[in-house]
């Protein structure tokens, strides 16, 4: 089970209301399933949130943090990764990024089409 917050203003309080809300989800629900989360933020730079008393939880592998600005280039090859992406692109230059995105997605949708057709 994943939780997924994306965090993209400055939030002292956020990582308490993150496994505040956690923990009672958790406490509600009859599932058993192992659980992890994932924040999203656009820079290292809004994340300014108090850690200390979260400091475990952080640190355990359950909690992932990705900063969309410091995604290497093998991650940008992701359609997904890219279509987030966009929403820090700068203003300028979104709609040309957009628009090589759609031409990315054309081509692999169109790649793993040809690739999973089996000839009769």
């Amino acid at each position: 089970m994943y939780f997924v917050e994306v965090q993209f203003q400055p939030d002292k309080n956020f990582y308490s209301r993150l496994f505040t809300e956690i923990f009672l989800y958790l406490d509600k629900t009859e599932l058993t399933n192992n659980w992890f989360g994932v924040v999203v933020y656009p820079t290292r730079s809004i994340d300014v949130a108090e850690t200390e008393r979260y400091i475990e939880l952080l640190t355990s592998g359950r909690i992932r943090r990705i900063y969309l600005d410091e995604l290497d280039s093998s991650a940008q090859q992701s359609i997904g990764v890219s279509t987030v992406k966009l929403v820090i692109e700068p203003e300028s230059g979104a709609a040309e990024k957009a628009r090589e995105l759609i031409n990315f997605a054309k081509q692999q949708i169109t790649d793993a089409i040809t690739q999973t057709v089996k000839p009769t």
